[in-house]
C-alpha cells in the first residue's frame, strides 16, 4: 500500500490551492483513502513535481543570509 505524503501541516495555500505540508490538491487529499496504489503513485509524482517547482530554497525565494 502506497503511503500518504501527509506531515500533519493541512494548510492550504489560497493562491496555488495546495496544501502547504502534502503539495496535493484538495480533490487529491479527499480521493486518496478509496484511490488505487496506481493513483497513489501518479498523485506522488505529481507532488514530487510541485515540490520541485515550490522549493523554497530555489529561484526568487532564496535568501542568502549570512547568520
Amino acid at each position: 500500500m502506497v503511503e500518504s505524503p501527509c506531515i500533519s501541516v493541512c494548510q492550504m495555500d489560497p493562491a496555488c490551492g495546495l496544501c502547504r505540508g502534502c503539495f496535493r490538491t484538495r480533490d487529491e487529499i479527499a480521493d486518496w483513502s478509496s484511490a488505487t496504489d496506481h493513483t497513489r503513485l501518479r498523485i506522488l509524482a505529481a507532488v514530487a513535481h510541485r515540490r520541485e517547482e515550490h522549493d523554497p530554497w530555489q529561484g526568487d525565494f532564496r535568501c542568502d543570509c549570512e547568520r
